[in-house]
């Protein structure tokens, strides 16, 4: 299924930066790496390493803003049912979305792992309360670093889901449901707009031969 393209003036604006596929992926690996890294790699170290990916893959699937995905609760997620819920302090509403069979494992995961009561993304200090987003702006600076791309800042995440899921052919009635957005042209008015993805995909499936050699 293929992105429809509603307005062509929206199209020709210039594309919304975004946090792509591939550096999100990267940015996982350096937790990784920054453990690695590490003289001693202590159990505290392994659980902000575990911490910080989950927060970062939470961002990525649910779109959230980052003061909402902060304030995410483990008992807000129903793992029969694979949803998550968050309160959505812009529009002062609860949003329940949809989590796909791999989050809803590793969210799982972590909170076995780690006894996770309470808030999901907790500081270290030992108070059981939520990361700061200053946290989150400096574990992204020094992910980024370490994986040698540009400077991530966290709503790069919501734009970069978004991006992904129109090029993939999701409706924009889903994107904008997914993201709390109060209509589609919101949505639309950020993301609809031309990616090399897909652009490729709308040449290639008019436009098989573009040589016209075959």
């Amino acid at each position: 299924m293929l992105p429809s393209i509603v307005n062509l003036d929206i199209v020709l604006r210039d594309q919304v930066d975004h946090l792509t596929i591939a550096e999100f992926h990267k940015l996982l690996d350096a937790a990784d790496r920054k453990l690695g890294t590490l003289q001693r790699s202590s159990i505290r170290n392994a659980y902000v390493r575990d911490r910080n990916k989950i927060l970062m893959i939470t961002m990525w699937a649910t779109g959230g803003r980052v003061s909402d995905v902060l304030s995410i609760h483990e008992s807000d997620i129903d793992f029969e049912e694979k949803t998550i819920k968050f309160f959505v302090s812009k529009r002062k509403k609860w949003h329940t979305i949809s989590l796909d069979s791999d989050t809803t494992l590793r969210l799982s995961n972590y909170i076995r792992t780690w006894n996770i009561s309470g808030l999901l993304f907790q500081s270290i200090n030992g108070s059981k309360k939520a990361m700061i987003r200053q946290s989150v702006n400096y574990m992204l600076d020094d992910y980024a670093q370490i994986a040698g791309i540009r400077s991530i800042h966290p709503h790069l995440f919501r734009h970069g889901l978004a991006t992904y899921l129109l090029s993939k052919g999701v409706p924009m009635e889903i994107i904008a449901y997914r993201l709390k957005h109060a209509s589609t042209r919101t949505t639309a008015a950020f993301y609809a707009r031309v990616t090399p993805d897909i652009e490729r995909q709308l040449i290639s499936a008019c436009v098989p031969d573009i040589l016209g050699m075959s």
